[in-house]
């Protein structure tokens, strides 16, 4: 009984995570063709093919319907658990966003539907405002787990976690930018050479 729970709980993980997967696509689509204000929680759940009860259950808002964070949030606590508290910080927080980006740039879907959704921040309010406001509850978060982590003291810690949160957005910036130029660029070029405008900036 109990070596049959795990396959239990993973199938309906991987069926809550696929019709998250629609519901994003479906809200992408509806946002970018008539924008979010126009756009009900109705119109998304009708075009994944969902009830408005499941969306709201899977979702919240129709902000958050493109704004799921649940695996890079588990991919911090997962670098909270594995990181040296004895070794310096900074290095170990830029090589984790590294591979982040990196992971970001081997799945084709996850890499397009990402970029369309930086686009959409980058044009709607509502949407930046959102993805704002999670990104700084993400980072409060990860702050208390890695001062628990290492001991660190918290002005510390909350220090570097802001600073990589201004490189990993001047990244971000950059790389819709250049991709709205229509170059062809990497996400984690892009990083390298804020992180070297960055850390330049600390002998000026």
């Amino acid at each position: 009984m109990t070596s049959e729970q795990p396959a239990g709980v993973g199938l309906r993980e991987r069926r809550r995570s696929q019709t998250r997967a629609e519901i994003a696509e479906a809200a992408i689509d509806l946002f970018e063709r008539q924008g979010v204000a126009a756009t009900t929680v109705e119109d998304i759940a009708a075009a994944a093919g969902i009830s408005p009860r499941t969306f709201y259950r899977l979702c919240g808002t129709k902000e958050q319907a493109v704004l799921d964070d649940e695996e890079i949030a588990g991919a911090m606590s997962d670098a909270v658990a594995m990181l040296d508290a004895s070794a310096p910080l900074r290095p170990q927080l830029v090589a984790f966003w590294r591979e982040q980006m990196a992971d970001l740039e081997a799945d084709v879907d996850g890499h397009r539907r990402h970029l369309r959704i930086r686009r959409l921040i980058g044009d709607e309010p509502t949407l930046l405002a959102a993805a704002l406001r999670q990104e700084h509850e993400r980072d409060e978060r990860f702050v208390a787990s890695l001062v628990d982590a290492t001991g660190r003291a918290e002005l510390h810690v909350r220090a570097l976690v802001e600073w990589q949160s201004v490189l990993i957005r001047l990244a971000i910036e950059e790389w819709v930018r250049a991709s709205a130029d229509g170059a062809d660029v990497r996400l984690q070029s892009v990083y390298d050479r804020a992180l070297a405008a960055l850390v330049g900036c600390e002998s000026v």
